[in-house]
């Protein structure tokens, strides 16, 4: 499996590509047609930006796109919103909501994606644990801007079921993929949720994330 890996890895050297995640999303949005024009992209957990790169590539650019990421990121042609910093801080959120009130008026929805993984510590419950946090905190991100659609990796085991079913609280269409570029060996799996239900979502307002302050 280490060689589908590898392959992978080579050809998004060949051809320009941020990652190998590149093909996990680009396999993903040719099945379940995740991209349109017109739309803002909230890339959580972005870097280096194989995923901006799909959402740029598959509308020829006619989107925006916030890459959000704790590690530093080099500037990528045709996404202008390059954000540091940890999505678990408010702080973060705040300088997302930025950048989405200046450009929600010309968009048509808002669409988040999350490729979230730990710092590995050879902990295996550890790891899932803190890897499903991370999306459940891309969620609520998801929530708070009250996404359209939301894409989240997902690690298989303990707490997977949970957030599954906490995901399709808030999507009508909640499907679980391992795209082909993935290694058939990892746990690894995405939630593609569209379809976003009618609910009363008052607690994700844009002023609810201050109303502690």
């Amino acid at each position: 499996m280490r060689k589908r890996r590898d392959v992978y890895t080579k050809r998004a050297k060949q051809e320009g590509h941020r990652s190998r995640a590149y093909y996990k999303l680009q396999q993903l949005d040719r099945k379940y047609k995740i991209f349109h024009p017109k739309q803002l992209i909230i890339d959580l957990c972005g870097a280096p930006g194989g995923f901006s790169q799909v959402a740029r590539d598959c509308t020829n650019g006619n989107v925006s796109i916030i890459l959000v990421d704790l590690a530093r990121i080099k500037p990528m042609p045709g996404i202008n919103n390059i954000i540091k910093g940890d999505i678990t801080d408010q702080s973060t959120v705040l300088k997302i909501r930025e950048v989405v009130e200046r450009n929600r008026s010309i968009h048509k929805e808002i669409v988040v994606l999350a490729d979230c993984s730990p710092n590995v510590s050879g902990n295996w419950s550890t790891d899932q644990a803190i890897q499903i946090w991370l999306s459940e905190v891309a969620l609520g991100i998801s929530n708070y801007f009250i996404a359209a659609k939301f894409v989240s990796k997902a690690f298989q085991g303990e707490t997977f079921n949970k957030f599954i079913e906490e995901v399709k609280t808030y999507y009508e269409d909640v499907k679980i993929r391992k795209p082909r570029s993935s290694r058939r060996t990892s746990a690894e799996v995405y939630v593609i949720a569209q379809k976003r239900r009618d609910l009363e979502l008052k607690l994700y307002d844009s002023n609810s994330l201050l109303a502690d302050e």
